[in-house]
Formats: structure tokens, sequence, C-alpha cells
């Protein structure tokens, strides 16, 4: 929960948000590049702080405005191009998603990986279609690998929800096939999913609820009705057509 503006570099990146996602919800956070998306769900994850000067900001993670980051970490998988950045580093991939069960980039000796985490690890990438890479150096990998091998490590922990920063970049049909199949899976078990994209045909039928940012600001807030036309159009300032096939979005302009 959020009530929160946030400013970096002395520029207001996110303005008075109000904001609450309960437990076992499903959302999707749709709005154009630069729109405050990314920086929201950093909001969420406790990277950025809010500005406390602004009278009654707060913001909630887990029940709780005292957290600490790193179990934060670990109770929400998050896939994103940052996080993604960080991972390229001189590790094997199947390390890459044990390091999941601690929220760390990569695993070191004061943590324990055994066998069973091993054997974890390997079925969270076998899910995604990605067992083949798990000696692999991560360094060494394509964009849409590395991707398949950061979903594996969202899912490593059973996370209480995962988050999904524009999870589809760089993703040929085959790997945003499989990924599509882990989100559902997931929204099916009962899990918090929030799904950060820009692109309608991404949001899949178990969604249940749709935020439209612009400008930094919630320009939208409402069940998967709001999802028209008229409301994408003036989302994007541009005209918008939409059609709805076998429970997915397709839209153009």
């Amino acid at each position: 929960m959020a009530r929160a503006s946030v400013a970096k570099d002395h520029a207001k990146i996110l303005a008075r948000i109000d904001l609450r996602i309960e437990a076992g919800e499903k959302v999707a956070i749709i709005g154009p590049n630069g729109s405050g998306k990314s920086s929201l769900i950093k909001l969420m994850m406790g990277e950025y702080r809010h500005d406390p000067s602004v009278k009654g900001s707060f913001v909630r993670i887990r029940g709780t405005e005292n957290w600490d980051i790193f179990e934060v970490r670990k109770a929400f998988g998050l896939v994103s191009s940052d996080l993604q950045v960080e991972f390229m580093k001189d590790m094997n991939s199947l390390d890459a998603v044990a390091s999941g069960a601690y929220g760390s980039i990569g695993t070191n000796r004061s943590q324990k990986v055994d066998e069973d985490l091993r054997a974890k690890a390997m079925k969270a990438l076998e899910d995604v279609g990605a067992a083949h890479l798990s000696a692999r150096k991560v360094c060494t990998l394509s964009t849409g690998e590395v991707r398949r091998v950061l979903m594996a490590r969202a899912l490593v922990n059973r996370p209480e929800a995962l988050i999904l920063d524009e999870p589809m970049t760089s993703l040929d049909l085959i790997g945003k096939g499989m990924v599509m199949q882990a989100m559902r899976s997931v929204a099916r078990g009962g899990g918090s999913l929030v799904l950060v994209t820009h692109d309608p045909s991404e949001i899949f039928p178990e969604v249940e609820r749709v935020i439209m940012m612009k400008d930094g600001r919630i320009f939208l807030d409402g069940g998967m009705d709001a999802l028209s036309q008229k409301n994408l159009t003036s989302l994007f300032d541009l005209p918008v057509r939409l059609r709805r096939i076998e429970g997915r979005y397709l839209a153009w302009s």
C-alpha cells in the first residue's frame, strides 16, 4: 500500500501515487515508455523511497512501513531489465537461479546451496524451458536466454508475489510462450502477480485488474473492462484499436 511521491535527482518521477494491492491479486500495470511504471515497481520493492516532505506520504510493504529490503527481495520474485544487467557476470545459470532463495545477486559461501536447493533451481529452469542452460555462464547467454533464467530465479523460492517488469522483451515466440505459461501457472496457483507492460497483448486471461500509468501518475485503476479502445487512446495519445481474441488482447494504432 502506498500514498507517495518520489523524486530522483531533484526531478519528481512519481506524483501522488495512491495505490493498494492486496495479497493474491493479479494486476497489469500498463502505460507508455517513461510513464513511471518501472519506478512504481522500485517503490513497491523498497528500492525507491518516498518523499517524506509530502504530507501524509507513506509506503507499506507486506503490511509494514519498516521492512528489510533483503526479506522483500526473497518474498517477491522480480524479473526486470535492471536486474538482468546485474546478473551479466561470471556465474552459471543454476547458481543464478539458486540465488533467488536468498534475494541476492549470485550465491556466496555464507549461503547454503544444498542438493535440495539445486534440485529446485533445476526444476525452475525446466519450467521455463531453460534446463539446457544450467551449466552455461550467464555472461555468455543471449538476452532472451538470460530473461528465462531470471524468470526461473523469480520462481525458485515460491514467492508471495511475482513482479514482472516487461518480461517479454527480447524473447522469441517460444520464449514468450514459456514465460506466459509460467506466469499463468503462478496466477492460477493463487499467488500475487504484478505484470508491467506497454503492450496489451502480454496481458493474459487470469489478470483481474489494470492500472494505467501516465506522466508519473495513476491515470486509471479498474477492472478489465477499463482496458478499452477509448482509454488506451487517451493513455497513449494516439488512436488505438483493440480486439479480444480467446481471452487475449491485440492492440494497434
